[in-house]
């Protein structure tokens, strides 16, 4: 994607109808304060000139007067065109961190599996940054340097016509030599923007996981390899700063070329008096105010390389492709019949996460309306994956899912996912309340349903202990509070949900036996009249399930109840005496 598309594609988050009216005050702001700056050297020779061959006071004390009125009109205006531009970047950039946000919920699963969760967080907060202090660089220099380069030459053109051809000729230089150092910069920039997007991923991921790394004894390791993309980073960065900074030198050089060439040239014609003092001292400060824009225009083109990479990051993200289902439609949408009951089948189900080497094979069973099906296997043998499908995380490569004999491939994700509450094995919290988390899934759920939710649990008896009881604050990695408790959280959070359709996946993995006993009295309860399917490797927490599916290499091996199951002497068999010998 190169500058000019990804400049195009920015305008376009300037739209709206707020952004335009702010856009025609930057505009107009940017036209008078040019012509105020503009016409300050005018009037300063008309001043100079006031002064010989005597001094005439009327006159020059009416061209002060004048240039201090422009002086402060040309301020003002310029205050309002800085504010204006600001208002303007902002909200261009609200809108492009907007959409890439909304785009994480958009893309498939797979895509974010493969996605640190520090290279998106270095894309929304810190690329969306720089992109926006581009923005302002480039509206601040844009308007007022186009208007100021026209009405300077207009000028210039109108008290000598032949020096203003000549700096007008050699104008081009400034460009060209701005051009070149730009090209160089960008790629510099890009490489950047790389290097601090995975420098921030390693940061998150360290800090997320800092036991691990001392428990490990790899603190060293990790400060070394820290130590390696910080120092790739200064070199890469130090690379694209020369670039950048050298950008003004060399074309301010060019100018002061210039700049002199006019001055040896108007004091030639001040000697041969084609051109008054004054005329001279304008043109002079119109020379150097001409080439002032494209300097200025020529240094935010370069500065902007910075911008425009971290532009290419996030507009290749928002080109990623989409789920393609109506996910987000706002239309209600309801399953079939779902007051009698939800009932899930599973029809030749086949999936594979990399080609070629499928996770489950031909997998076919079904859960009727108000059952509980257990689904066991060793590990890696697809359990999870079935979870995934039915959440539609991902889509089946053959066979289908149905709920009351409808395809959830012709169900709305958001209006699936209504209908289903999940405990898993990994629990999460939003910073908040533990009240407000307990209610996450169902917002308008009333405080006292929460707290009869956690009695039922046992959830209560340590929020109680807790200095803010509901109202204490907690986060997925507050270390008082154990992952017992914490899955103990999210069962009470399910309770909450009240959903027709209830997965738990390894709900009691963290849990002592106790809490277990506690938690099983808790799930009869949370199951009843529900469709639920339960994946647990403590057997003792499925043995009342109405139906036990047992996964084998991705196939189907056993369907039946726990003393069919026994009774047939298969993998479950044996599986479930080697758990009573523990």
């Amino acid at each position: 994607m190169n500058k000019s598309v990804l400049l195009k594609r920015l305008m376009k988050y300037l739209g709206g109808s707020h952004s335009q009216g702010y856009i025609a005050v930057s505009f107009i702001s940017a036209v008078i304060y040019s012509l105020c700056s503009m016409f300050i050297p005018y009037f300063a020779g008309k001043a100079i000139d006031s002064l010989s061959p005597s001094v005439d006071f009327a006159v020059l004390t009416r061209n002060i007067f004048i240039i201090l009125i422009l002086v402060a009109a040309a301020s003002m205006f310029q205050y309002i065109l800085n504010i204006t531009n600001n208002s303007i970047s902002y909200a261009a950039v609200r809108k492009l961190r907007n959409e890439a946000y909304l785009k994480i919920s958009k893309v498939p699963v797979n895509y974010l599996d493969k996605t640190s969760a520090g290279t998106l967080q270095s894309m929304l907060i810190s690329d969306s940054e720089t992109v926006g202090d581009g923005l302002i660089l480039f509206l601040n220099q844009f308007f007022s340097g186009i208007t100021a380069i026209f009405f300077t030459l207009g000028i210039m053109l109108f008290i000598n016509w032949r020096i203003a051809l000549f700096v007008l000729i050699f104008t081009p230089v400034s460009f060209i030599v701005s051009d070149f150092i730009a090209k160089r910069s960008f790629g510099s920039f890009k490489k950047q923007s790389e290097i601090r997007s995975a420098q921030t991923s390693f940061i998150q991921e360290m800090t997320a996981n800092f036991k691990t790394n001392y428990v490990f004894g790899t603190a060293d390791l990790d400060m070394q390899a820290f130590d390696e993309i910080n120092d790739n980073y200064r070199k890469t960065a130090g690379k694209a700063v020369f670039y950048s900074s050298i950008t003004n030198p060399s074309t301010r050089f060019i100018n002061a070329l210039i700049y002199a060439s006019v001055a040896f040239i108007g004091s030639l014609l001040v000697i041969a008096a084609s051109l008054t003092v004054g005329e001279l001292a304008s043109l002079l400060m119109y020379a150097n105010q001409f080439m002032k824009p494209f300097n200025d225009l020529s240094s935010v083109y370069t500065e902007m390389s910075d911008s425009f990479a971290c532009l290419q990051r996030i507009f290749t993200f928002l080109d990623e492709e989409e789920l393609k289902d109506d996910l987000f439609e706002m239309e209600e949408h309801a399953l079939p019949d779902v007051e009698n009951g939800i009932k899930i089948e599973f029809r030749d189900v086949t999936f594979s996460y990399v080609e070629g080497k499928p996770v489950l094979k031909n997998v076919s069973f079904t859960v009727e309306s108000g059952c509980s099906c257990a689904i066991v296997g060793p590990t890696g043998c697809g359990k999870t994956t079935i979870i995934n499908l039915l959440m539609r995380f991902y889509e089946p490569d053959s066979g289908a899912i149905y709920i009351n004999d409808v395809n959830i491939a012709d169900i709305p994700r958001n209006t699936l996912r209504r209908f289903i509450g999940t405990v898993s094995q990994d629990t999460w919290f939003r910073d908040g309340k533990i009240i407000d988390n307990i209610c996450y899934g169902r917002p308008d759920a009333t405080e006292e349903e929460c707290m009869k939710a956690a009695a039922v649990t046992g959830a209560d008896s340590f929020i109680r202990k807790l200095p803010g009881k509901y109202d204490e604050l907690i986060d997925s990695s507050r270390d008082d509070i154990s992952e017992g408790q914490r899955q103990l959280l999210s069962i009470t959070r399910a309770m909450v949900r009240d959903a027709s359709i209830l997965i738990l996946d390894e709900a009691t993995s963290s849990v002592d036996i106790l809490t277990e006993l506690r938690i099983r009295n808790a799930v009869k309860e949370l199951l009843t009249g529900r469709t639920s399917i339960i994946i647990a490797h403590r057997l003792s927490t499925i043995v009342d399930a109405d139906k036990i599916v047992v996964v084998e290499n991705g196939n189907i091996s056993e369907i039946g109840t726990h003393e069919e199951l026994l009774s047939n002497g298969g993998f479950y068999s044996r599986l479930y005496a080697s758990y009573t010998k523990e």
